[in-house]
């Protein structure tokens, strides 16, 4: 069987496709990997928990995530003049929100557990690029460009693979039809 470009454009599209989403599949592991093995903080049951962190930039993150948790725990954040910048109620196993840090200074992460078990927790409070680049060796902004990039490209590529080989058969259909077949391998 003789692979033609088409054929050849669309499975170097996937390929690449598959290549983006690994990617992302690796990245995403190793920044959970590495909140996991920080220490993981307790919190008794209908009792509270504070972390604290200074942040200066304009964009903010946070990080829980619960090992073997079920219920539904609340996190607040308070910004550096009392405001309260993040509330709610949060699904296990793990979130990861940012926010808006308006002005800089110390922000305070609450995690309440209202339930009648002990809720076991890791949590990171930080400036969003700070946060997302946990545990990878770049930017969290090259890896979405690296993403983003392959997996455009890789559609692209598929697509044009697609419509060279709809070309293709009907080139072939309109040879075949007029017993014009030299150029067919």
């Amino acid at each position: 069987m003789h692979l033609k470009r088409g054929h050849i454009m669309l499975i170097a599209g996937g390929a690449l496709v598959v290549v983006s989403f690994s990617m992302l599949g690796y990245y995403g592991l190793q920044f959970v990997s590495s909140i996991q093995q920080d220490k993981s903080l307790t919190v008794e049951p209908g009792g509270s928990l504070q972390v604290q962190q200074n942040i200066n930039a304009s964009q903010g993150a946070y990080v829980v995530a619960f090992p073997n948790f079920k219920g539904q725990p609340s996190v607040t954040i308070t910004g550096p003049g009392g405001q309260v910048v993040v509330e709610r109620t949060i699904e296990p196993p793990i979130i990861i929100e940012p926010f808006d840090a308006e002005q800089p200074g110390a922000y305070t992460l609450v995690l309440s557990n209202p339930t009648d078990q002990v809720l076991e927790a890791n949590i990171v409070l930080g400036d969003q690029e700070t946060v997302l680049s946990r545990g990878i060796n770049i930017s969290s902004a090259v890896t979405a460009l690296v993403f983003t990039s392959l997996l455009g490209i890789g559609i692209a590529v598929a697509v044009a693979g697609a419509i060279i080989t709809i070309l293709d058969r009907r080139r072939i259909s309109k040879m075949k039809q007029f017993g014009d077949t030299r150029d067919l391998v």
